[in-house]
């Protein structure tokens, strides 16, 4: 596949709309300068990856290009990396995947929360299976870890039924990887239009609806390495929403574990102080 065009769009989001379930305004300055540094997380981790060949795209609430006061958003963002950036709203997707198809033979999406970190070969993992690409498949992990108040704990695929009943991915760097011929074919399809724990069954969905045939060997993952961090703070709705991962579970540790801080620093870029961790 040494011939084949590959554009790998990294797609994160900053608040681009107000859920009603989240409990903060997130039109508020306020709030918004706090979530600001968290996104060293994503920065970090992109930035230690052996492959560089994507594009990060921002999708940001539409109020956040209109109003003036929010241009510390995008300057900030940008002065807080070596990556270059993309700022786009919701509404600009559709027709930066439609140039993308036109101009590359395959188009990969992948899905990454910005406080969030991945291993430094996902992106090299992600594109190289472009190979096994007919014409559709979606890609993702199954294992990995949650930092949580200075510890780090295991989050393992009997924890999460989606993991179980191959429907769905941990949310870090998801992705779905298109021919673009083929998608072409397709209704607009956007990764972060695709919950990452029922991707398949919102895919199937859309594909019934519009009498599509869905294509066979379409869920790929990988469920022999550690590829992400989760990281769980006070603004994040699994914390605000009481789903508590680490209720219960014991610390990873070095002695038990032989994982260290130099390791985690190399492997996700991660730079948060740890406890149980040397």
């Amino acid at each position: 596949m040494a011939d084949k065009t590959i554009k790998h769009f990294v797609f994160s989001r900053f608040f681009p709309r107000q859920s009603q379930e989240y409990l903060y305004n997130v039109l508020s300055t306020f709030f918004l300068k706090k979530q600001l540094p968290l996104a060293k997380n994503m920065f970090r981790s992109l930035e230690n990856q052996t492959n560089k060949n994507f594009e990060l795209v921002f999708v940001a609430n539409p109020k956040f290009f209109d109003d003036p006061k929010y241009e510390f958003i995008f300057s900030t963002l940008q002065a807080s990396t070596t990556l270059p950036l993309r700022f786009v709203k919701s509404a600009d997707i559709p027709a930066l995947l439609k140039d993308a198809y036109d101009n590359y033979d395959f188009v990969i999406q992948s899905g990454m929360d910005f406080d969030d970190f991945v291993f430094k070969d996902a992106v090299a993992d992600t594109q190289s299976k472009v190979s096994e690409c007919n014409d559709m498949l979606t890609y993702g992990y199954s294992k990995g870890c949650i930092y949580s108040e200075n510890e780090l704990y295991a989050f393992l695929p009997k924890e999460r039924g989606y993991l179980i009943d191959n429907s769905g991915y941990f949310s870090p760097f998801y992705s779905l990887v298109l021919k673009s011929s083929y998608a072409k074919t397709l209704p607009f399809i956007w990764t972060f239009g695709l919950p990452h724990s029922k991707i398949i069954t919102k895919l199937k969905e859309i594909f019934a609806k519009n009498n599509i045939e869905f294509p066979a060997d379409v869920y790929h993952r990988d469920d022999s390495i550690n590829g992400i961090i989760y990281f769980r703070h006070e603004f994040s709705q699994e914390y605000l929403l009481g789903h508590n991962k680490v209720k219960g579970k014991k610390p990873l540790t070095t002695e038990e574990t032989g994982i260290t801080k130099q390791q985690l620093e190399d492997e996700f870029g991660f730079f948060y102080d740890l406890n149980s961790i040397k």
